[in-house]
């Protein structure tokens, strides 16, 4: 047990327990800390507000996933993530899935057309995992080494069908063209029905749509965002040790598929004000307040400038909690001001 402080806040409580412990989940050590000191947190959300207080996007304790040392070429130490206030509201999954590699007899080694009949075994899903916005606990499954032998991954995904199933809005890197159709061919050929309707948010086509990366892998995005990277591993064979069954290797690929959902959640609140359009928040909260589109935030600013359209003009905001903006639904021209607005021809 650490021996009790006698003058101290609660801040700098949490701060001593989480360079004492860098590597427990947020929700393990404020579990540890409600229960040492009960003079000072009254219960365990209040013990997690205090770790969120030290532990920010730019904290040592998130820089676990590091695996490069070389130093960064941009300094982002301003940047302060959104708050999770209006955690709830909209149920927002972050998922990230592995695959296993497919095996074919090919001739030579580049530009092949593979046809079906020189397949050997077809691809299938070795991990996945996925976390609840701003929730500690990250959900995974993972295909035994029997499984993964015979390429059988219905077994584990149940769990992650049920979270989709579930989920209002799903982010994912490059989710639309990979994690999402992937998932949606292994559940028809699993013979699962189709989860509810969701949105899905993928970063990566916000990278490229938005900014010039040099290059838009995830790792490398953080790494100049100086957020959290990705668990290093040994390649191509450790995915070819996993197919063929190898226990230790599919433990490492669940905790890189792990280590992967966690980073994107600080890469996806890093970018958040860059999403357009993301979906409206505000439709999950419909407090008669107004609120971000973006975070659902109620504190915002007007910026003083209108967003002009063809035929209506609207104030525009910025949000406080998340940076985004944004306009008002209703125009800011009068009836009469419209009588005599004229539009040209489209195209």
């Amino acid at each position: 047990m650490t021996p009790p402080i006698k003058v101290g806040t609660k801040k700098e409580i949490a701060d001593i327990y989480s360079k004492k412990y860098p590597k427990w989940a947020d929700y393990t050590l404020a579990k540890k800390m409600a229960e040492e000191r009960k003079d000072y947190f009254k219960n365990l959300e209040s013990a997690r507000s205090a770790i969120r207080s030290v532990r920010s996007a730019m904290g040592e304790a998130k820089r676990k996933y590091a695996t490069d040392p070389k130093p960064l070429t941009h300094n982002t130490n301003n940047f302060t993530p959104p708050k999770d206030e209006i955690n709830g509201a909209a149920k927002i999954l972050i998922l990230d899935i592995e695959t296993a590699p497919s095996v074919a007899y090919v001739w030579r080694m580049w530009k092949q057309n593979i046809q079906p009949n020189q397949i050997e075994t077809d691809w299938f899903i070795l991990t996945w995992a996925a976390k609840w916005l701003f929730e500690d606990k990250v959900y995974s499954g993972s295909v035994t080494p029997k499984e993964s032998i015979v390429q059988n991954d219905k077994r584990m995904l149940g769990g992650i069908w049920q979270l989709l199933n579930e989920a209002d809005i799903v982010i994912a890197h490059n989710g639309k063209k990979f994690d999402i159709r992937k998932l949606n061919t292994r559940f028809i050929l699993n013979n699962l029905e189709p989860p509810l309707p969701y949105q899905v948010i993928d970063t990566l086509e916000t990278l490229r749509r938005s900014m010039d990366f040099s290059h838009n892998r995830l790792d490398y995005v953080n790494q100049l965002l100086n957020l959290p990277r990705k668990i290093g591993n040994e390649g191509m064979p450790l995915w070819i040790k996993c197919i063929k069954g190898d226990k230790e290797a599919l433990k490492v690929m669940l905790d890189y598929n792990i280590g992967d959902v966690r980073i994107l959640e600080d890469t996806y609140l890093r970018i958040l004000a860059w999403i357009k359009p993301h979906p409206n928040i505000g439709l999950f909260i419909l407090d008669g307040v107004n609120r971000c589109p973006s975070c659902g935030s109620s504190d915002l600013r007007s910026e003083g400038k209108m967003y002009y359209t063809t035929a209506n003009k609207f104030e525009m905001f910025r949000c406080n909690n998340c940076k985004s903006t944004g306009r008002k639904r209703l125009g800011a021209t009068t009836v009469n001001e419209k009588r005599h607005l004229l539009t040209s021809l489209p195209r």
